[in-house]
């Protein structure tokens, strides 16, 4: 049987003849199925078809181009260490990344307009934190211009150093050091009243195999810088050299290490003084922090405001 085909003339629709092999015959169909099919009276695209098709292509580019960009332009970038931001260490490790990388935006409800670099490191193992030859603080508004805490003395680490630093005030509380050292410091008032005791701990970091990578900092500008900690971290160094802080002093709460050490390369590099005499110490450790050994050398009392 030949296939059946649909011819269209004229705008009308004819069913075709029939033809039977077998036979020999043709057979047409009894009925008169002709449609005729509607024009559209008026409209005649002639000539301008191509362009009426390219202009709607253009016009259907410019709006998807549209749409991308306001899409695009409406999604901020990411934070990436070190921009001012939060950093969870622990969920970087757990991820399986080997550094630091990208952060979190702080709410403007929760930062009061501050530009905060905060790393929170419970529950991850760290080789090294190093800030250096950077300039931290805000006029006024800030309890801290740098903060080391953790929430119950989870903070273990190697050697936790200030090196060249100054800032308003230095304060320590409830904190271990194996071995506890300060030299070569100037202050508006020194507190210095640690408690010996047997319970410091030398904690050796060990092999660097599996930690974190959290890259050096150095130059730029924060209004405050805050380590935390709510589980336990393992930290080989964490180290502030030649950082100059104002506005807001230094807290350091709640660590357990097996060094630590404030101290001045040269006279007058490690200053802190917040102007309101020497009857009222800008450097204080407190009797709760506790050490096996200390060693106190060249520290000078002096009237000293870091502004």
């Amino acid at each position: 049987m030949d296939k059946l085909k649909l011819i269209v003339k004229s705008r009308r629709v004819y069913f075709p003849t029939l033809r039977l092999p077998i036979v020999g015959a043709g057979v047409s169909l009894p009925f008169d199925f002709s449609i005729r099919l509607p024009s559209l009276e008026g409209l005649d695209l002639g000539a301008r078809t191509k362009s009426i098709v390219a202009m709607s292509l253009v016009v259907s580019g410019l709006v998807i181009a549209g749409a991308i960009y306001f899409a695009i332009r409406g999604i901020d970038p990411a934070p990436v260490w070190p921009d001012a931001a939060t950093y969870d260490a622990s969920r970087a490790q757990n991820l399986g990344q080997e550094e630091i990388r990208v952060g979190e935006d702080i709410p403007e409800d929760i930062q009061e307009g501050t530009m905060t670099l905060q790393l929170n490191i419970g529950g991850a193992r760290i080789e090294s934190i190093v800030f250096s030859d950077m300039s931290i603080g805000k006029a006024s508004g800030l309890t801290d211009a740098i903060s080391i805490s953790s929430s119950a003395g989870n903070i273990l680490c190697e050697t936790l150093q200030f090196i060249d630093v100054e800032a308003t005030d230095f304060t320590m509380a409830t904190s271990t050091a194996y071995s506890f050292n300060v030299a070569t410091t100037t202050a508006d008032g020194l507190s210095i009243s640690p408690t010996l005791s047997s319970d410091p701990i030398k904690y050796s970091f060990g092999s660097s195999r599996g930690s974190l990578n959290v890259p050096d900092v150095s130059g730029g500008t924060f209004d405050r810088i805050i380590i935390a900690s709510n589980a336990t971290s393992t930290v080989g160094l964490i180290s502030f050299e030649r950082v100059k802080a104002y506005g807001a002093g230094i807290t350091v709460e709640d660590v357990n290490c097996g060094t630590i050490t404030i101290e001045g390369t040269d006279a007058d590099e490690s200053v802190y003084g917040d102007g309101t005499g020497i009857n009222s110490a800008s450097f204080e450790i407190a009797d709760t922090v506790k050490v096996q050994s200390a060693t106190l050398i060249g520290n000078v009392e002096r009237p000293v405001s870091v502004k």
